[in-house]
């Protein structure tokens, strides 16, 4: 009976394991935003990836790079995420882009979702606004 039970459980895990893992793109400047979005998406399960700025995500795109996810504050410095979110989405980057940000103003966030995202939501993520991303990316 218990040797029924590890070969089930190894099962699992094998399918656990060669499951894709989410690639997650987090454009912040604040650091310590960046943390705490690092922390929560990496206890999801997610690839996570860092940059500082919108020119740095558009950048990694240029050179090849692609994540399933991109999460990006309204206001940084070089390059904005409403800049950032349009070269993307010129460029054709088709990855679900969220908005992060600490404007709560709708005339703010609506400019920030006609710039190509699919989502904006207040800071800080918190687990149940990532179980919403991450349900909403799944079923696309």
């Amino acid at each position: 009976m218990g040797f029924g039970h590890v070969t089930s459980t190894s099962k699992t895990i094998k399918t656990i394991d060669t499951e894709k893992k989410i690639s997650v793109l987090i454009v912040e400047d604040d650091l310590l935003i960046q943390k705490i979005h690092k922390v929560i998406m990496t206890k999801f399960g997610t690839e996570v990836q860092l940059a500082a700025n919108g020119k740095e995500a558009v950048d990694l795109f240029l050179s090849g790079a692609s994540f399933d996810l991109i999460l990006t504050d309204l206001e940084m410095p070089i390059m904005d995420g409403i800049e950032a979110t349009k070269q993307l989405r010129s460029m054709g980057v088709t990855s679900m882009i969220v908005g992060v940000t600490c404007r709560n103003q709708d005339s703010e966030i609506q400019a920030f979702m006609k710039s190509g995202l699919n989502a904006c939501y207040v800071k800080p993520l918190n687990a149940e606004k990532v179980t919403v991303v991450l349900n909403e990316l799944k079923n696309n």
